[in-house]
C-alpha cells in the first residue's frame, strides 16, 4: 500500500470507528429503554444515521433529506405497531411530532432553525413521544441547552457574532439520546 493509501484508509477507519462504537452502544442502550419493542425499529433507523447527520450538518450546515426522510415511514410504522401490540395509544407520540413541526416551522420562518432542522425534529419528536412525556421534556431540554452553551461558548471564544449561524441537528440529535436515556431512568 502507498503512503497515501495508508493515510487515506487511516482516516476511513477513523471516521468509521466512532460510529461503530454508537451503534454497539446505542444499541445496549436501546435494549435497555424498550427492551424487545417494535420502536427499536424506528429508534434503530435513527441510530444508524445520527453519526451521518451530525457530521454533515457541521461539515456543510445541512441535514440532507437522503437520510432524515426515510425515517419518517420506519419511526410511524414502528410507532403503530409498538401501539398495536401493547394497547397503548399513539396519538400522543403523533401530537408531538406535530408540535414539534410547527413550532420549528414557525422558528425557520423567524430565521432561527434550517429546514432541515424542522425535517429532523419530527421524526425524533414521533420517536420521543412514543416513550413518554419525560422523554420528550429531557430531550427538548437537553437539546436546548447544550445548543445555548455551545453558542455561548462560540461567542466567546472564537469571537463569532451573536447572528453567526451553529448547526442545530447534532444538538437535537444529542438532546433526543438523552430523552431516550430517561426513559431508561425512568422506567427503573
Amino acid at each position: 500500500m502507498t503512503e497515501g493509501g495508508t493515510a487515506q484508509a487511516t482516516r476511513s477507519v477513523g471516521r468509521w470507528l466512532p460510529m461503530a462504537a454508537t451503534l454497539v452502544t446505542t444499541g445496549l442502550v436501546l435494549s435497555l429503554a424498550v427492551g424487545w419493542s417494535w420502536l427499536l425499529l424506528g429508534l434503530g433507523a435513527v441510530a444508524v444515521v445520527t453519526w451521518p447527520l451530525i457530521d454533515a450538518d457541521i461539515a456543510e450546515h445541512r441535514l440532507p433529506n437522503a437520510l432524515v426522510l426515510p425515517c419518517y415511514p420506519i419511526a410511524l410504522v414502528s410507532v403503530l405497531a409498538h401501539a398495536m401490540a401493547s394497547g397503548s395509544s399513539p396519538v400522543f407520540a403523533i401530537v408531538i411530532a406535530a408540535a414539534s413541526i410547527a413550532a420549528f416551522g414557525l422558528m425557520h420562518v423567524l430565521g432561527g432553525m434550517g429546514m432541515g432542522d424542522v425535517k429532523l425534529v419530527g421524526v425524533l419528536g414521533l420517536l420521543l413521544g412514543a416513550l413518554g412525556a419525560t422523554a420528550v421534556i429531557v430531550g427538548v431540554a437537553a437539546a436546548f441547552l447544550f445548543g445555548a452553551v455551545a453558542g455561548a461558548w462560540a461567542m466567546a471564544t472564537q469571537q463569532r457574532a451573536a447572528s453567526h449561524r451553529i448547526p442545530f441537528g447534532p444538538f437535537l440529535l444529542v438532546g433526543f439520546w438523552f430523552g431516550v436515556l430517561a426513559s431508561i431512568v425512568r422506567a427503573a
